[in-house]
């Protein structure tokens, strides 16, 4: 169980493999939607950044007004466009104290 206090940095990752066990990033990169224990979304799916292959990041900074609990996120990853495209999800959660 990861938990973090108000007002800090969290850092969340999203890592993905091929099927060949190979990290790799999704041609159209990855987006993450952040929703607090209310459900209320506070990060609306915006672009991770890629650190290396198949491993990228999104920094949040909470404040001291967010509620605190069970926050969770999803980073959805594509790979090609239209009835082509495949997609990785990749969901967590963290706590906020």
């Amino acid at each position: 169980m990861k938990v973090f206090q108000r007002p800090e940095t969290i850092g969340l990752w999203a890592y993905i493999k091929d099927w060949e066990g190979v990290w790799t990033t999704p041609d159209n990169g990855v987006k993450i939607t952040l929703t607090d224990p209310k459900g209320t979304v506070k990060v609306n799916a915006q672009a991770m950044t890629e650190s290396t292959a198949g491993k990228l990041y999104y920094y949040y900074t909470s404040v001291v007004d967010d509620e605190p609990g069970w926050w969770r996120f999803r980073c959805i990853g594509q790979d090609g466009t239209g009835l082509e495209a495949k997609y990785t999800i990749v969901d967590a959660v963290f706590h906020l104290e």
